[in-house]
């Protein structure tokens, strides 16, 4: 990839975005060193290293290079017998820490970070350096007083001279006979000795060695003759302890020195594992990740597939842009308003397939797939130059003509403008030359521009495509979002007013433009509205269909609750009716011990016959099997059908049918009755879905009437018949009656209704139609 190239996709930012990463200067050397690739086999490995530095951060964000310094220069000087002053030891045992440190925490997971424990195997461990270090020096750099046995031991013997020393110039300038002659009262050092200050003119009164003068030359810095051996013997300490830290160093140096190779191959892997790390906190930050890669070659085309892509130095005002190149067409035109994301989308493509095959993720879905190419070339901008006296056009066409000239094997070409700054029509012939050119060339291109003839070109040229950047009419603005297939209005005079151009010259701007020009903008104007308005009503559309599949979700789930709850009360039924059935069983053993007392044996007799019968009924009822009833719901029912009525749950069969009034007449144990035809369900007994257990007793009832006929009773009878009768049909399941009381004065009529006013079994009444009998006669609807 060519310098220019890079820079005008600005690669070299990514660069420092990714340094800035980086912890240590090796590994913002390799970050400022990046270029791409076009090895496959080395694009997958770095994107594969990127992908499990991104995984390690996310387990254990601590693991880090932080701490390490470029230490190669002092494990060469070493090497080389160069004794390390106690500061540069101590920066070597910190780098030497934290790669340990390093190369623990990646190395415990060979299994996860397989690619990354190849550099953490190559760093070693150099414990016996840090522990000699660490006895030996402090943090800040300096010689410990307890770096050695013999150093301990000069240290102690230093401190006892001194003091000795310390001891007898005090009594010399404490002494009365020669204060007079001391300048000053104090003790001093010079060139290593401790000294007193003696006036100049007294210099004769004290014997000793001069060692220093001040500047006015009044004071004199003797060294008296008592304390020269004291001195003396103090400064043999001082020195042999300088032997001694001189050793200390020498030892820990040749350590160093020693195993320098391999110190300079583990800071190198350390260098590179800081890289990875980088461009894995480069992912997390911009969100990005490792795109599909693969090589071109004769049965499988170059195909660049973005989905989601955003240009990473946009930051988060970023739009996503997806496109394909390379499937159904080569060479992508890009139309729409200025200032609308066409250059961007350039630089955006570019900049990720440079990016790619540098070995890093990208901000784009995990499912962008991109070729390896030979080259990406790009003519974006403008860098017009007065020193060589070219034009803007000259430019682009330098910079072109350097790119036609270079394409060998697979390319990406971006041209941003392309015949611009020049006439349009000569500009237009030469858009059109070049990207027939770069279609014979089977490169892949993406190229913006204005001019209305390319449009129709791409139209009407297979292997080219149009696409747009949208423009919103109503807000007279860019949308930034990317149409392929549609050519886009440049929307040059609506953006001029955008940007505040007085009316005046809007409207002159406008009458101007020829009318095929005017009319062709409007048309892709209206088009693009066109298009909005669909998506809009697809999104709504969408959002429509997903909050029905909520909704469905939401009944169904209802629904299967509803029949769960169903289940539920008919299974308490079942349990409450055999609860009942045992109840009733001992009350009828009650009863025959009742019956015993009674005088009359034919009495005793029929109550025994009844019981027994009872019994058996009871017995027989929890022990059979009755098949459930299926509905149909749609069938029509006729005579001999079995029909289910509603509003009770019994079972019944069709014996005859009104079709003239649509009353059914049915029957169902002993009893037969009519009812409405849409209080009837028809039931298959034929299909065996689900088996049910129920309790049948069945105790002999007697022929009950639908009626009762209260004519020419008297009216102390009435209140007795109609309670006897309710109640036997109400035990009969009957839910409709019909009492007959004639006319006459009233009197029966009202007794009637009266007590079906109140009667705990009776749900309302209502009076016959006229042609039934009127007021002759009283419905009684039960309970």
């Amino acid at each position: 990839m060519d310098i220019k190239d890079l820079e005008l996709l600005e690669f070299p930012r990514i660069r420092e975005i990714i340094a800035g990463y980086c912890s240590f200067s090796m590994g913002r050397d390799m970050a400022m060193s990046l270029s791409p690739s076009g090895d496959i086999e080395e694009i997958n490995k770095r994107l594969g290293e990127s992908a499990e530095a991104a995984k390690l951060i996310e387990e254990d964000s601590s693991v880090t290079a932080s701490g390490v310094e470029d230490i190669r220069d002092f494990a060469v000087a070493a090497s080389r017998g160069q004794v390390l002053d106690p500061k540069t030891l101590r920066i070597i045992c910190a780098s030497l820490q934290t790669m340990r440190l390093l190369r623990s925490g990646i190395a415990e997971h060979p299994d996860k970070f397989p690619l990354l424990c190849q550099y953490a195997d190559n760093i070693g461990e150099f414990i016996p350096i840090e522990r000699a270090i660490n006895r030996a020096i402090s943090i800040d750099g300096e010689i410990l007083p307890n770096a050695s046995t013999k150093l301990v031991s000069i240290r102690q013997n230093q401190q006892a001279k001194k003091a000795a020393l310390m001891n007898t110039l005090q009594g010399l300038i404490s002494t009365g006979t020669q204060q007079h002659f001391i300048q000053e009262a104090i003790i001093t050092e010079r060139e290593g000795r401790y000294v007193i200050p003696i006036k100049n003119e007294y210099r004769k009164d004290i014997q000793g060695i001069v060692h220093d003068i001040s500047n006015s030359g009044a004071t004199l810095f003797i060294e008296p003759l008592q304390t020269l051996e004291l001195g003396n013997a103090l400064k043999e300490e001082q020195i042999e302890e300088k032997r001694e830290i001189a050793r200390i160093l020498t030892e820990i140096s040749e350590l160093i020195g020693g195993v320098s190779e391999d110190i300079i191959g583990s800071i190198e892997a350390a260098a590179v594992l800081d890289f990875t790390l980088a461009k894995a906190r480069f992912a997390r930050r911009f969100n990005a990740s490792e795109a599909i890669v693969y090589k071109p070659d004769a049965s499988t085309s170059p195909i660049i597939k973005l989905d989601d892509a955003r240009h990473p130095l946009l930051g988060d005002s970023a739009v996503p842009l997806s496109l394909e190149i390379g499937r159904d067409f080569s060479i992508l035109i890009i139309t729409g308003p200025n200032t609308g994301g066409k250059t961007v989308a350039l630089k955006t493509i570019g900049l990720l397939c440079l990016m790619t095959q540098a070995g890093l993720p990208i901000p784009a879905a995990a499912t962008s797939r991109l070729p390896v190419l030979d080259g990406i070339f790009a003519d974006i901008g403008d860098e017009q130059s007065i020193a060589q006296t070219l034009s803007t056009f000259s430019w682009h066409m330098s910079n072109i003509a350097r790119i036609l000239n270079k394409l060998q094997g697979y390319n990406l070409i971006l041209l941003d403008e392309l015949g611009a700054s020049t006439d349009p029509n000569e500009g237009s012939a030469l858009g059109r030359a070049i990207l027939l050119h770069i279609l014979a060339s089977r490169s892949l291109a993406a190229v913006t521009t204005h001019y209305t003839d390319l449009k129709v070109f791409a139209h009407v040229t297979d292997g080219l495509q149009n696409a747009s950047f949208d423009f919103d009419p109503e807000t007279m603005s860019p949308t930034y979002k990317l149409t392929l297939g549609t050519p886009g209005g440049s929307n040059a005079i609506a953006t001029a007013a955008h940007f505040g151009l007085p009316k005046t010259v809007i409207s002159a701007a406008r009458s101007s433009l020829l009318e095929g020009s005017r009319r062709l903008e409007e048309l892709l104007t209206n088009i693009q509205y066109k298009k909005q308005r669909l998506e809009t009503l697809n999104r709504e559309l969408e959002d429509e269909k997903i909050l029905y599949s909520r909704q469905n979700r939401e009944l169904t789930s209802e629904l299967k609750k509803f029949k769960e709850e169903k289940q539920r009360l008919k299974q308490n039924a079942r349990d409450s009716i055999i609860e009942e059935v045992s109840r009733l069983e001992k009350e009828l053993k009650l009863a025959s011990s009742e019956l015993r007392r009674v005088k009359s044996q034919d009495n005793i007799k029929a109550a025994r016959q009844t019981s027994q019968s009872v019994r058996q009924q009871i017995r027989e009822g929890l022990l059979a099997e009755e098949e459930e009833a299926l509905p149909e719901d749609d069938s029509v029912i006729a005579v001999g059908d079995n029909v289910l009525i509603k509003e009770v749950g019994v079972k019944a069969k069709v014996i005859s049918i009104n079709d003239r009034t649509g009353q059914v007449e049915v029957a169902t144990g002993s009893m037969s009755f009519k009812t409405d035809r849409d209080g009837l369900l028809k039931i298959s007994g034929d299909d065996k879905k689900e088996k049910d257990y129920s309790v049948q007793v069945q105790i002999p009832l007697k022929q009950m009437p639908l009626e009762l006929d209260l004519r020419g009773k008297r009216a102390d009878e009435v209140e007795v018949l109609l309670d006897t009768y309710l109640n036997d049909a109400a035990v009969s399941n009957l839910k409709r009656v019909r009492v007959i009381h004639g006319y006459g004065t009233g009197t029966v009529r009202s007794i009637v209704r009266d007590l079906a006013s109140h009667h705990p079994l009776v749900k309302n009444y209502e009076a016959v139609p006229a042609g039934e009998g009127g007021d002759g006669a009283t419905v009684i609807n039960l309970r």
